[in-house]
């Protein structure tokens, strides 16, 4: 009798433990991120990376809460930034910029 309790206890504690639950989730955040222009920035030419420049002009002006802006989409990470008037640098920086968030640049 001794011997079917303990194989019963036995089958009882493997069984139980072998039963156990393991959940995991997984959550995938948007990798983007914004660069915002704001103060004197008519007529500049914006350079990311040394890469082709971009013309901001009177286009690329949008309102948020109430101040002219200008902004655009950049990927996360270390960037570099140059802002040229007439061939002169203006302002030249390196930046990093995390994800879901908004890097604010004044041009002088």
């Amino acid at each position: 009798m001794l011997k079917v309790l303990l194989a019963f206890a036995f089958f009882i504690i493997t069984t139980l433990t072998g039963c156990s639950t393991n959940s995991e989730s997984t959550n995938q955040v948007n990798d983007s991120a914004f660069l915002q222009l704001e103060g004197n920035f008519l007529n500049t030419q914006l350079s990311i990376d040394d890469e082709q420049s971009l013309e901001l002009n009177s286009d690329s002006i949008k309102t948020l809460n109430g101040k002219e802006v200008a902004r655009f989409p950049i990927s996360t990470g270390k960037h570099t930034l140059k802002i040229t008037r007439s061939g002169a640098v203006i302002v030249q920086r390196v930046i990093y910029v995390s994800n879901s968030n908004t890097f604010e640049v004044v041009v002088p």
